[in-house]
């Protein structure tokens, strides 16, 4: 079944920031989302998949189910 409300967008790894910055001492990447708005066109999330500065993302936005928030 096809859904028409998730949205596609193309995103690329800017910026590798070193674990020791966080409390967790996790690595954060920072994403750059194509087509964003610029005060929303970046993203950072935990490295836990090993990306590496420059690759190309495929950034997927999905609603969620009211259930799932709970």
């Amino acid at each position: 079944m096809l859904n028409s409300s998730i949205v596609r967008l193309m995103g690329n790894i800017t910026e590798i920031s070193r674990a020791g910055l966080y409390e967790d001492h996790r690595e954060r990447v920072t994403v750059s989302v194509e087509g964003a708005e610029p005060l929303y066109a970046e993203l950072r999330l935990p490295n836990k998949e090993g990306w590496n500065l420059g690759q190309k993302l495929l950034i997927v936005i999905v609603p969620a189910d009211s259930e799932e928030l709970d």
